[in-house]
């Protein structure tokens, strides 16, 4: 098992790695929409999603 692991390392790593940046994003995106803040830049006025959209 501990060879399994040795030989696959910078693949856990690196998987690790990915799990986290997704991990953070998926709270960010909650944490906004929770707060209704929109990441949306504009440019999109059929979204609904955006502000200039609501005005």
């Amino acid at each position: 098992m501990m060879t399994w692991f040795s030989e696959n390392a910078a693949d856990l790593v690196v998987i690790a790695v990915i799990l986290a940046a997704v991990t953070a994003a998926v709270r960010s995106i909650a944490k906004n929409k929770k707060k209704k803040e929109s990441s949306c830049c504009g440019g999109c006025a059929g979204c609904g999603a955006c502000h200039a959209a609501k005005e």
